[in-house]
């Protein structure tokens, strides 16, 4: 459904949107995954970001935490160069700061996916979307889950990105009501 794929007809985020974008995602690693790329959105559209995908992968060692959560400034440096990524120095070190709040919540948690998970009492929540005029950019939850973030070292994700990501990481089934994509959940 065009209409809820935000009308647009670029092959590359109509596969996003009809394969990905909404399902619920449970994998911690996918999950930090996700939101270390929807921070490199801001300001950007996100099919800026998601043509950059396989370069992000490349360049933080697959999102693989340990890994990055231990990159330095030699290592962003080198990413200042690296092709095919948003040459954005204090977004590329928001990624290592994220690896390593990740970590934390990691030790606090039975996992990355609990923590955000328990956001939504573990079950994803239907916004119940008819038309694209009805869609929000922002709530309650995604800004205290900003806050929270915070407080573990998170950065470039305010209450506007995090409320994509929960989108986009299907917490929130943000589809139309009759998108072919919608999670069989709703």
């Amino acid at each position: 459904m065009k209409e809820c794929a935000f009308n647009t007809d670029d092959p590359v985020y109509l596969e996003y949107h009809d394969y990905f974008w909404g399902q619920p995602l449970y994998d911690s690693k996918d999950l930090f995954k996700l939101m270390a790329l929807e921070s490199q959105h801001a300001g950007l559209s996100w099919l800026t970001i998601l043509k950059k995908k396989a370069s992000y992968e490349e360049a933080f060692y697959y999102f693989d935490p340990k890994q990055v959560s231990q990159m330095t400034k030699k290592d962003i440096d080198r990413l200042m160069k690296f092709p095919n990524i948003v040459h954005n120095r204090k977004k590329l070190e928001a990624i290592v700061s994220q690896a390593q709040g990740y970590l934390k919540i990691e030790e606090g948690y039975d996992s990355f996916s609990d923590f955000l998970w328990s956001y939504v009492d573990y079950k994803p929540i239907d916004m119940g979307y008819k038309k694209p005029r009805d869609r929000k950019n922002v709530d309650a939850r995604a800004t205290q889950l900003s806050k929270d973030l915070k407080k573990y070292g998170f950065k470039f994700l305010g209450p506007v990105t995090v409320f994509t990501f929960l989108e986009a990481a299907g917490l929130y089934d943000a589809h139309l009501e009759g998108c072919s994509a919608k999670p069989k959940h709703s």
